[in-house]
């Protein structure tokens, strides 16, 4: 543990760089935590100003917090406009502009759950407007303002029963029954008085008002939970939009698509509903779609469009519907003609464009944008994507620190397959020096990395490493049947693929072939072990939250259905496919010294998975280590185990590649210290 103190004082350090003749910092894990996000932009109804979030690292709680600002759409400095202790989120306008509704928990007690507050729009006391048991997951205002439509969880009928059980300890859960349903409600805001809409074995999410207040969309599903109990979520993949009278009474089913529908949007009119709807959760394509409001065939607005819709917004004269997609390395809003016809990019330039909203005249974009040397911000362009205006600047200490180029860098796989990624160049590279390269994998299969901004990346470049982070077969941003590619090859070809740009790399004279490590998580975290069991050219690898068996991973997982998509079958039907493609098949070869790492909680990827792996490794003899994160799910969250598990991973790799680096003269000093 001293030398962990010391290696981790060593990266909270502030480097100073010579970079042109100005001296820059160097990130550290801490600089990356203090950065600001900023998300959920939403224009007030007449356009005059927007409402968003920026959530922040609070220190002394170990957690990131939320709060609710406002600034011009003219611009000028923005406005805090709440400050709660525990943090809000999912900002909302009311129809007139006056008020803004948010979520939060404000409970003195743990467990209270978020509740709707609202609060006047130029400041003053929120008030608290719902009091559900189980909190609040989702709410709308209605077109008058006078009332909102909300979906808490179902308190079962025989709670005092349940508690009671519980407290005399007769508490047994029997798996897949006593399931707890979400469903739909409305309250109005003066009297408070509550209406329930739905109900039965199925939840309700999404609620959408129609323009005339007399209809309720909403996304019907059999999700559900059961407290404390792993549940299957791939049972529940098959959505569906319905349609119900805000004052009750039978809804109406508008889609019968068998994979997902949902995120539904009343065109301006009220005679439509377009949604989002895919065939599948995986790695199936989602399409923008829009079905009469009384029922009938849904038509597809972006069957010929290459990748996935996420975010719609009809445009005021219900003529285009906006939406945002990732193409590529990148991210932008783009338009379709409702009536049919070509998809048409609206925004520019090789940047990320991320959330967005639609001024309610239809003139304006607010959306969210980085690049891969800026962090997010705030800026608002005509709905023609021109006259763009950067309304923010949440992270102005970004000025300070020295930033590494990245490059998107094409190659060629099996089959002579395009693939490309994203290459980092070490902070203060000289070109015709080579230097160690880290291997990033990303996780899905069924994602990607962007050329945008991350922090956590500078790290690495700032302690002189090259980052290498590629797309291979199997990810998003290159159409569907890129996509469904790797169905049935898993740890196949996407793995060439990847091992490909890693010869990329070292070809360009960057990477050192002798110093090269690798690291991912989730899927990428198989795709780590897997790649320690099928070669030993790395000198050290980092898998986090990581599947090691395929087979056993069916049964503990919260998704046996992805296994059941992308190995054409279950373990039962097709076990040569789970076994070919799992790591613990081959771990007899591992030989590459690795950190396991994974948190408690994890329900996605059982840390067993870990375990096992861990365990025949030591048994073996080959160097292994195993942290255990308490509290932590599948992605390590508080921040004083990010600063933990950061200072962990550069130490490992810098000891596996021989890599000794000149403490400050602090650390020094705390070194002698300690070891008095």
């Amino acid at each position: 543990m001293k030398k962990l103190s010391t290696s981790l004082l060593a990266i909270l350090f502030v480097f100073a760089l010579a970079v042109t003749g100005v001296a820059q910092k160097r990130m550290t894990i801490e600089d990356a935590l203090a950065m600001k996000n900023i998300g959920a932009p939403q224009i007030s109804p007449d356009g005059k100003r927007i409402v968003y979030t920026i959530s922040e690292w609070n220190k002394k709680e170990n957690r990131r917090v939320s709060h609710i600002y406002l600034v011009s759409t003219a611009g000028g400095n923005p406005t805090k406009l709440t400050n709660g202790e525990k943090g809000e989120t999912a900002s909302q306008w009311s129809p007139d502009g006056s008020r803004i509704a948010f979520l939060a928990d404000r409970s003195v007690s743990a467990g209270g759950g978020n509740q709707i507050w609202i609060i006047p729009a130029d400041g003053g006391e929120a008030m608290k407007l719902t009091e559900e048991e189980n909190g609040v997951s989702a709410f709308r205002w209605s077109p008058d303002g006078k009332a909102m439509a909300f979906v808490t969880r179902d308190t079962p009928k025989d709670k005092a029963e349940r508690d009671k059980k519980k407290k005399d300890k007769f508490d047994t859960i029997t798996m897949d029954a006593d399931l707890i349903y979400s469903h739909l409600w409305t309250i109005t805001i003066e009297s408070k008085e509550k209406k329930r809409l739905t109900e039965g074995q199925f939840s309700a999410a999404a609620p959408q008002w129609s323009p005339d207040g007399k209809y309720i969309a909403y996304t019907w599903s059999k999700a559900s939970s059961q407290e404390s109990v792993w549940t299957d979520i791939s049972e529940f993949s098959n959505s569906e939009v319905y349609v119900v009278p805000s004052t009750g009474g039978i809804a109406r089913k508008l889609t019968t698509n068998p994979g997902p529908d949902g995120n539904s949007q009343w065109s301006p009119d009220g005679k439509w509903i377009a949604f989002t709807s895919s065939t599948s959760n995986w790695a199936a394509k989602t399409n923008v779609m829009i079905v009469s409001a009384e029922a009938g065939e849904p038509k597809n607005l972006t069957a010929d469009f290459i990748e996935s819709a996420f975010g719609i917004n009809w445009s005021a004269d219900g003529k285009t519907i906006f939406f945002s997609s990732g193409v590529g390395m990148y991210s932008h809003v783009y338009s379709v003609p409702t009536a049919g016809g070509k998809v048409a990019q609206v925004t520019k330039g090789n940047r990320n464009y991320g959330q967005f909203d639609l001024s309610a005249d239809g003139k304006w974009l607010a959306y969210t944008l980085n690049d891969s040397r800026t962090s997010e911000d705030l800026w608002i362009a005509g709905s023609n994507g021109d006259g763009a205006k950067q309304l923010t600047t949440v992270n102005p200490q970004i000025k300070d620190f020295a930033i590494a180029d990245a490059e998107v860098i094409k190659w060629k796989g099996p089959d002579n397959f395009d693939i490309e990624g994203v290459l980092l160049k070490p902070l203060g590279y000289e070109a015709g020096k080579k230097y160690p390269l880290i291997l990033q994998i990303h996780g899905g299969p069924y994602g990607k990395f962007s050329d945008s901004f991350n922090a956590r990346n500078q790290i690495w470049t700032a302690n002189g490493y090259a980052v290498l982070m590629p797309n291979p077969r199997g990810s998003t941003g290159y159409g569907e049947k890129f996509t469904q590619t790797n169905i049935g090859d898993w740890g196949g070809k996407d793995f060439q693929d990847i091992m490909a740009g890693v010869d990329a790399v070292i070809a360009k004279g960057i990477a050192d072939a002798g110093k090269c490590v690798v690291m991912g998580g989730s899927y990428g975290g198989f795709m780590t072990f897997w790649t320690v069991s099928q070669t030993d050219r790395f000198k050290a690898a980092i898998g986090h939250a990581a599947i090691s068996d395929w087979y056993s991973f069916h049964g503990q997982s919260d998704i046996p259905g992805l296994m059941e998509y992308g190995f054409k079958g279950k373990p039962w039907d097709v076990p040569e496919n789970y076994r070919r493609w799992s790591p613990m098949t081959f771990v007899s070869k591992v030989k590459t010294p690795l950190m396991i790492t994974h948190g408690e909680r994890d329900m996605r990827v059982n840390i067993q998975q870990g375990e096992q792996y861990y365990r025949s490794l030591k048994k073996r003899g080959v160097e292994t280590v195993f942290y255990r994160y308490p509290r932590e799910g599948h992605g390590i969250q508080e921040p004083n185990h990010v600063i933990d598990l950061t200072a962990r991973q550069l130490e490992w790799f810098d000891s596996h590649l021989g890599i000794k680096r000149e403490k400050p003269a602090e650390v020094k000093a705390a070194s002698s210290g300690a070891s008095k």
